[in-house]
């Protein structure tokens, strides 16, 4: 879970708003390149929406989302009291993804970002009003996302670039020792 703050940065977890602004994509990479998320959700809400705004209050609640989302997932949201500041953000980001006209909050967008756009857009629409429930319905859309999305089989990557890079640094004999170890590996499915 990483908050989004009106004031400046804070130690902590977080971004301060006008850095997120800024920086969002930066943001993003940063996360993938650290391994801190492999994909990254916003939660929109309005400003009304007291049962969200409960939800990143309450500690127990904040931790069970981080915990769930861990190093798999970034889940940004706006930690704002100011009314206009929360709706100026979800007309950006809503804007930004093409979704304004799409969805109703409260929202989840779960989103993939390869070499610097946005992929693999998926919207759930929260709609409980109980505030007890509500978490709960936050719980498993994040849950079910994350489930889904270690079921998609990830593509090998291309091992050539890394060896033109070795290749640089050994020789022939040794590039040539790298490329046969790197056969029998793909020969017998090793990683």
């Amino acid at each position: 879970m990483v908050p989004i703050q009106e004031q400046g940065e804070k130690s902590g977890i977080g971004y301060s708003y006008e850095q997120f602004l800024k920086r969002f994509i930066e943001i993003c990479e940063k996360h993938l390149s650290d391994n801190r998320a492999k994909s990254f959700a916003f939660i929109f809400y309005e400003f009304h929406n007291q049962q969200i705004r409960d939800i990143f209050k309450n500690r127990g609640g904040f931790a069970r989302l981080d915990r769930l989302s861990g190093k798999d997932l970034s889940v940004f949201y706006i930690d704002s009291e100011n009314k206009r500041l929360v709706e100026e953000f979800n007309q950006i980001f809503l804007g930004a993804f093409e979704i304004q006209d799409k969805t109703t909050l409260p929202c989840v967008v779960f989103f993939k970002m390869e070499d610097s756009d946005v992929e693999d857009v998926q919207i759930v629409e929260l709609s409980e009003p109980d505030r007890m429930f509500a978490f709960e319905e936050l719980f498993s859309s994040i849950e079910d996302y994350l489930k889904d999305s270690q079921k998609i089989i990830t593509p090998k990557r291309n091992i050539l670039p890394e060896l033109v890079k070795k290749a640089k640094k050994i020789g022939v004999e040794q590039l040539m020792k790298v490329i046969i170890q790197q056969g029998l590996k793909k020969a017998l499915d090793i990683d």
